[in-house]
C-alpha cells in the first residue's frame, strides 16, 4: 500500500491509520485530526496508538508519456494492461506510476514502454 501526506508520516492504531498532520511544539508528539471533535490531538491521547511509520512525501508529478502497467494474473487468471497517466516523484527520489483511476501501479508485473518504443525481440 502506498500512502502520501504532507509530513511523510502515518500513525498506526489497532484498527486504523491516520495521517500525521504536524507536531506539538512543546511535547513534540505527532498530531492527527480528531474527526469527532474537529481538532488536532496528539497520538498519545489514544490508548490504541501503536507506532509511526514513514509515508511517501510527494515532491512532484510527471506525465506517463504512453507507458503501460501490465499484470499477468490480475483477476481470475485474466491479465490486465492499463495506461500509466503519470509518475509521482517522492521526496526521497522514488518514482511511482499511477493509472487513470488514481491507483498506483507499483505492484504491476511489468511496466511496458510506449507502443512503438519496444526493444527488438520483445
Amino acid at each position: 500500500m502506498t500512502d502520501f501526506n504532507s509530513t511523510g508520516w502515518i500513525a498506526l492504531f489497532s484498527s486504523r491509520q491516520a495521517n500525521v498532520e504536524g507536531w506539538d511544539p512543546i511535547t513534540r508528539a505527532a498530531l492527527i485530526v480528531d474527526p469527532d471533535e474537529g481538532v488536532m490531538r496528539p497520538v498519545t491521547d489514544y490508548s490504541d496508538f501503536s507506532r509511526l511509520i514513514l509515508a511517501h512525501k510527494l515532491a512532484g508529478v510527471v506525465p506517463g508519456r504512453g507507458h503501460r502497467a501490465h499484470w499477468r494474473n490480475f483477476e481470475n487468471g485474466e491479465s490486465l494492461t492499463e495506461e500509466i497517466i503519470g509518475w509521482m516523484v517522492t521526496e526521497l527520489g522514488a518514482v511511482i506510476p499511477f493509472t487513470a483511476d488514481g491507483a498506483t501501479a507499483e505492484d504491476a508485473d511489468v511496466i511496458l514502454p510506449p507502443i512503438g518504443d519496444e526493444p527488438p525481440g520483445s
